[in-house]
């Protein structure tokens, strides 16, 4: 999920907090330490709290792709060289599934099911990333929108509505997105 930063004539500087709030990340700004939500991109707690920050279509990409498409690209690179990550074992235990267990939403879904959430007023639906396969393409119903969910070849996967217009889609695992939305509807 990609936010912009200004709230007003302020522009945000989002930091990592350290924190969890349903199992998801969240972000603080260095100007008022309000902590927001990764996954609602509203502000939790602090000065800033029930402010929404506004969302930016987005989409994960290869670096092949992106590097095509834009040629001028500079990268930071790290002096050196990064061998193993501390999240190694948990990606590779599928019972671990955060910190706040969500055991009674494991019947619907496994907790490391990878999603792609959409919104749409009151309405929620998880699209499940194996249902999409390169240059997929479905139908999706959000409450009463009708939404195209597509995959390029790339594996980007975006979301648009029958008049054109985007929706964020929100990839996350299964566990987090369902503490977010216990009654979403699953595409599968």
């Amino acid at each position: 999920m990609v936010y912009a930063r200004d709230i007003g004539d302020t522009t945000l500087t989002l930091i990592v907090s350290g924190k969890l709030w349903r199992n998801s990340l969240i972000m603080m700004d260095e100007e008022t330490g309000t902590l927001w939500s990764h996954v609602l991109g509203e502000g939790i707690e602090g000065p800033l709290a029930g402010r929404k920050l506004a969302s930016v279509p987005s989409v994960q990409t290869t670096w092949a792709a992106w590097q095509a498409a834009h040629p001028g690209t500079r990268v930071l690179k790290k002096s050196e060289e990064i061998r193993s990550s501390r999240y190694e074992s948990y990606f590779q235990e599928s019972d671990r599934a955060g910190i706040f267990r969500t055991f009674w939403l494991q019947d619907r879904l496994s907790a490391k099911t990878l999603v792609h959430g959409l919104v749409v007023g009151p309405h929620a639906v998880a699209v499940v990333d194996s249902a999409l396969g390169p240059g997929a393409e479905r139908l999706v119903e959000v409450g009463d929108a009708t939404v195209t969910v597509t995959r390029a070849g790339d594996g980007g996967v975006r979301a648009f509505t029958a008049g054109g217009v985007e929706i964020q889609v929100r990839t996350a695992f299964w566990f987090a997105w369902s503490g977010f939305y216990p009654n979403t509807t699953i595409a599968d």
